[in-house]
C-alpha cells in the first residue's frame, strides 16, 4: 500500500480514456476512476494491475481484471473462482503537463507496492502432460513482461537439478524463485535452500509455484482461499503483485538421514494409489481417481504404529505412551540434545530448535488403511484431505483410516474435492506438533511392506525386493521416521499477505 503520510493521488480531470472523454482520478489508495456515458468505472493499480507504459501524451495502463468486471465500479463478486483476463487502458491526457503528473504518480503508486523486480525462474520441462515450457512462452512470460520484470530461466534437466540448482544459486541477484512446475520442483528448492550454509538467510527468500503439473496442491492451497481460480495466469499475477506469507516446513527425520517436506508423508492407500499410478502419468489428475478405485476394491492394511504429540484440543485421541524413557531414543531433540552426532550436524538446516521433552505424547496402534499427514490444505487440484490445514500454524494436520468398509471408502473419495469426507465416522482428524511412523508390514503378506512418500519423492518402501536394495530409497523401512515443525520457516508468494 502507499504511505498514508504522503498521499499519492490525482484529482479529478478531463481526459480520455480508451477514445472516450471521461472526467478521471486517482486516489491515495492507488484505485483510478472515470466517469462516461457508460457508467462509472474503476481499477485497482494494487489488484487488477500490472504495469504501466508511457509514450508522449499516451498512458497505457497494463490491467488483469475480473472476466464478469472489466473496470465497473459496484459490482457484486460471483461466488464463482474468480477468473481473470488481460486487457488494457488507454488514458490520452490533455498536455504535457498533465501526462507528466499523471504518469509520476501512477508509477509513484505502484513502486510503492514492492513488487519483485527480478526472478530466478526454473521450469521443469518433464512435468504433468510435458508442457511446462509451452506454458511459460506462451502465458506466464507474456504477464511478466506487462509487469515489467526481468527473469532468468533455467530448464531442469534430471531429477533435484532444482536442487543442485539452488544450492549455489546467488540469492543476492533476485527478489525470488518462481517455480512452473508440479510440486516436486517446489520441494526441491525447499531442500537446496536448508541444505546451504548460508540456510537461514537462504530459506527467507520467497518462493512462488506456477501449475505446469499433475498435482499442483500447494498453488490450489494458495488460491482457493483467496477465490481465486486455481490457474496459470492466477498463480502468475499472485507471484507479481508480491504478497508473501509464512510457510511451515517439517523435517522428516531417520537416524542421520533427512528430508525437508511442505506438503505432506503417506503411507498407506493414499500412497499406493501416488506412487503406483505413475504409470498411468499420460491421463493427468484423472489417474488418481482410476487407480484409486482399483486398490479400494483389492484393499490393503498394514500393520504398524504412529506416536504424536497433540496440539491443544486433539489430547482426547489415542492413548497414552506410559513408558516414557524407552521412547526418549526416537523424538527429535532439539540442536543442543543432538550436540555429538557430528555427521547429523555436518551442514545446513538441522531442525527447530525445540524440546520436545516433557511433552505428552500418544499413540493409535493399526493396521492402517491409510495414514496422511498434510502441511497445506490440498494434495492435488481436485484433493482437499486437510480442511483445517494453515500456512503457519506450527502444526501438521493427521488424517487416519483404520478399519472402513470399502463402500464408504468410495463414498469418501466422492467427498475429497471439498474436504467433507473427514466427517465420516472412519476419519480421525487431529493436529500435532510432533509425528511419528513405525510402519509395518501388510496384513496377511509378512513379506510386503507399504510406500512412504513425501512430498512425491519415495522415501521408503518395504516389501522384500526393495529390502536388498535400501540405497534406492533415502531411508529404511521399518525403523521409526520422525516428523517436527519449524513454523513459518519458509516464505511463499501468496494472492493474500
Amino acid at each position: 500500500m502507499a504511505d498514508k503520510e504522503t498521499p499519492i493521488e490525482v484529482p479529478s480531470e478531463w481526459i480520455r480514456v480508451n477514445g472516450a472523454v471521461a472526467e478521471a482520478s486517482l486516489a491515495a489508495d492507488g484505485t483510478l476512476r472515470w466517469g462516461s456515458r457508460e457508467g462509472e468505472r474503476c481499477l485497482s493499480l494494487e489488484s487488477e494491475v500490472l504495469g504501466l507504459e508511457t509514450n508522449g501524451l499516451r498512458i497505457t495502463i497494463k490491467a488483469f481484471v475480473e472476466a464478469s468486471d472489466h473496470g465497473f465500479c459496484g459490482l457484486e463478486r460471483s461466488s464463482v473462482k474468480r477468473r481473470r483476463v488481460r486487457t488494457d487502458y488507454t488514458l490520452e491526457m490533455p498536455n504535457e503537463a498533465a501526462a507528466r503528473r499523471w504518469s509520476a504518480h501512477l508509477r509513484d503508486y505502484m513502486d510503492s507496492l514492492g513488487r519483485p523486480k527480478n526472478l530466478f525462474i526454473i521450469v521443469n520441462p518433464f512435468s504433468g502432460k510435458k508442457c511446462a515450457r509451452t506454458v511459460f512462452k506462451k502465458e506466464i512470460r507474456p504477464l511478466l513482461a506487462a509487469a515489467d520484470i526481468d527473469c532468468t530461466i533455467i530448464e531442469t534437466k534430471h531429477r533435484n537439478h532444482a536442487q543442485e540448482i539452488t544450492k549455489s544459486l546467488d540469492l543476492l541477484k533476485y527478489d525470488g524463485i518462481v517455480c512452473v512446475s508440479g510440486d516436486g520442483v517446489l520441494v526441491e528448492v525447499v531442500n537446496g535452500l536448508l541444505n546451504r550454509e548460508d540456510w537461514a538467510t537462504a530459506i527467507k527468500v520467497p518462493l512462488g509455484v506456477i501449475p505446469a503439473g499433475t498435482g499442483n496442491g500447494m498453488v490450489k492451497s494458495l488460491l482457493d482461499p483467496a477465490g481465486d481460480l486455481c490457474s496459470i495466469p492466477n498463480a502468475t499475477f499472485a507471484v507479481i503483485r508480491g504478497h508473501k506469507r509464512s510457510l511451515d516446513v517439517a523435517i522428516v527425520l531417520q537416524g542421520e538421514k533427512k528430508f525437508f517436506s511442505v506438503l505432506l508423508l503417506i503411507w498407506g492407500l493414499v500412497a499406493d494409489v501416488d506412487i503406483e499410478s505413475e504409470k498411468y502419468r499420460w491421463m493427468g489428475s484423472p489417474r488418481f481417481d482410476i487407480y484409486a478405485l482399483l486398490r479400494i476394491m483389492k484393499l490393503r492394511k498394514y500393520h504398524g504404529c504412529v506416536h504424536f504429540v497433540p496440539a491443544p484440543g486433539y489430547e482426547a485421541y489415542g492413548e497414552p505412551v506410559k513408558q516414557v524413557d524407552n521412547f526418549k531414543g526416537h523424538i527429535l531433540l532439539s540442536k543442543q540434545d543432538q550436540g555429538g552426532d557430528t555427521k547429523v550436524m555436518s551442514c545446513g538446516y538441522q531442525g527447530p530448535e525445540i524440546s520436545l521433552e516433557g511433552l505428552e505424547w500418544r499413540s493409535i496402534v493399526g493396521p492402517f488403511i491409510s495414514i496422511w499427514v498434510n502441511n497445506v490444505s490440498f494434495s492435488a487440484e481436485n484433493y482437499n484431505p486437510a480442511p483445517k490445514a494453515k500456512f503457519s500454524d506450527g502444526c501438521l494436520d493427521v488424517i487416519i483410516v483404520r478399519n472402513c468398509p470399502k463402500s464408504a471408502l468410495l463414498g469418501m473419495m466422492l467427498k475429497m474435492s471439498d474436504g467433507s469426507y473427514v466427517t465420516s465416522p472412519y476419519v480421525m482428524y487431529l493436529k500435532v506438533k510432533a509425528f511419528q511412523l513405525e510402519p509395518g508390514k501388510r496384513v496377511g503378506h509378512p513379506t510386503k511392506g507399504g510406500i512412504i512418500d513425501s512430498d512425491g519423492e519415495v522415501i521408503a518402501r518395504g516389501d522384500e525386493s526393495s529390502e536388498n536394495s535400501e540405497h534406492k530409497y533415502l531411508m529404511a523401512y521399518g525403523p521409526p521416521i520422525q516428523m517436527i515443525v519449524d513454523q513459518g520457516l519458509a516464505t511463499i508468494f501468496s494472492p493474500m499477505p
